[in-house]
């Protein structure tokens, strides 16, 4: 049986870091990367669709296909649920909201592992005029994010599916698959990296609160100012005494 991807750790993330979310109608969820294929255990739009069906929150997913967007469509009205599917590039639509979505799962362009069929990269052609891309791939994850960071609202999770980390030949540790650009950049610009599934080779972000980037800064700052006044007064006490440096 296929291994549960990102949106498994997604579910579990909700339940561990925000379970009042469960009791809280209006919650906004996001997906960028509609499921193309029914899989068990990788449905994860049908499986998005009903977890915010079950607690009266909202959902949409977004894809590039329209094709795949149809496809979406019709299993809403199937099994009932109210939500909604849009036919786009997930970097553009998410660049079109403000603080809009308090989760998100990014499941977006495909990395290149190399294996692709040809059905699959002929869709490509098709739809972005270009084959599958490990560039491509991995700036449409870094500018997923980086719109975010003006359309996530407080505290917003993000799981971004198919990234884990490896170790190179040289023992340097490093990100993999969908977000090596995403992954570091977020990290630099107000997002923390909560938890990391080998297991579902995915990744969970936070968006931390402007007020608590401010604390951190300053903590950081004070922090230095004292190890810079204790390096001093150390200084000035061995010179008092006599004793090098």
């Amino acid at each position: 049986m296929p291994a549960q991807h990102g949106h498994a750790m997604l579910v579990r993330s909700l339940r561990t870091h925000r379970p009042e979310w469960f009791s809280r109608p209006g919650i906004r969820m996001l997906e960028v990367g509609t499921t193309r294929e029914a899989i068990v255990n990788q449905d994860s739009t049908r499986i998005l669709a009903q977890l915010c069906h079950e607690h009266g929150w909202s959902f949409t997913t977004c894809d590039m296909d329209p094709v795949t967007a149809e496809k979406a469509r019709t299993m809403f009205a199937e099994i009932g649920v109210d939500a909604e599917a849009v036919a786009a590039k997930g970097e553009d639509y998410i660049a079109g909201h403000r603080r809009a979505f308090d989760v998100v799962y990014l499941d977006a362009y495909d990395f290149d592992h190399g294996n692709h069929s040809e059905t699959r990269q002929a869709r490509y052609e098709e739809v972005l005029g270009e084959r599958i891309s490990q560039h491509a791939c991995e700036l449409m994850h870094l500018r997923a994010i980086q719109g975010l960071g003006r359309a996530g609202r407080r505290r917003c999770l993000v799981v971004i599916d198919d990234t884990w980390l490896a170790t190179d030949e040289n023992g340097d540790v490093h990100w993999v698959g969908k977000g090596p650009q995403a992954v570091p950049w977020a990290e630099a610009h107000g997002w923390d990296v909560l938890d990391v599934s080998m297991e579902n080779r995915a990744v969970l972000l936070e968006r931390v609160p402007m007020e608590e980037r401010v604390r951190r800064r300053v903590h950081n700052a004070a922090g230095t100012v004292k190890w810079g006044l204790l390096r001093r007064y150390k200084k000035v006490k061995r010179a008092l005494r006599g004793t090098p440096n």
